[in-house]
């Protein structure tokens, strides 16, 4: 039966028989300490991701007019599905989560249309937005994420069908 987050799954399954060591509540315990900032990100990001993708966009279309054009619609899609697994993940506090949903849907996207650079520019832009638009806090729960996002776009797109082809 899986739990909030994947750690905890993986921590679940290791004490089947036994009971967990301080050590091993350590990540139970930072949830919590946690929970409150997490929260009020996740209500932010609900609150105003359509106004933040809206103004990322603007700056893309600087620079790529000829994508928004074409693929407004699937752009504003694509950034609005992410920032939603990306407010899911950090309200659960669980980057292997967002990586693995992230990597599965962004896999297909990017390999059907080989635009890495762009979108690895459209993201650049959206990290720099939640920096200008969001308090501290909620930048400093959003960067591992947003490391993963960039990550995954920096990764070839044969590689990424490759990755998505042997399960990781």
């Amino acid at each position: 039966m899986p739990t909030m987050n994947s750690t905890w799954d993986d921590l679940i399954i290791q004490c089947d028989g036994r009971y967990l060591t301080n050590a091993e509540l350590k990540p139970l315990h930072q949830y919590v300490q946690t929970l409150n900032a997490r929260t009020k990100t996740y209500e932010v990001l609900r609150a105003k991701s359509a106004g933040l993708i809206k103004q990322t966009l603007k700056k893309f279309m600087l620079s790529h007019p000829e994508i928004m054009q074409k693929h407004s619609k699937r752009c504003v899609y694509d950034m609005s599905m992410t920032m939603c697994l990306m407010s899911v993940a950090l309200l659960r506090d669980d980057p292997h989560f967002f990586k693995e949903s992230l990597m599965l849907w962004l896999a297909n996207i990017l390999a059907a249309h080989e635009k890495n650079t762009q979108c690895l520019q459209a993201y650049t832009y959206l990290q720099e937005t939640l920096q200008e638009q969001l308090p501290s806090v909620c930048n400093q729960l959003l960067k591992p994420y947003m490391d993963i996002v960039l990550e995954v776009l920096d990764t070839p797109p044969k590689l990424m069908a490759n990755v998505q082809r042997s399960g990781v």
